[in-house]
């Protein structure tokens, strides 16, 4: 992404603490389905829970 393209998007209107976030681009109907989706959800919770628990317990793991 070009530097111009890049300040384009993310311009912030003069004393004003918001981005322009206007042009930004809306989510497919497929993509909103899926964030909806119950099942989908609780499978990606516990996979997420699970990363997290590896990383804990591979930190607690070592000989201190």
């Amino acid at each position: 992404m070009s530097e111009r393209m890049h300040e384009q998007q993310l311009r912030v209107p003069a004393g004003s603490t918001v981005a322009d976030l206007s042009k930004a681009p809306l989510p497919t109907e497929s993509t909103l389905r899926k964030r909806m989706s119950l099942p989908l959800q609780v499978i990606r919770f516990f996979v997420f829970n699970a990363r997290i628990m590896r990383m804990v317990l591979k930190g607690h793991s070592q000989d201190h």
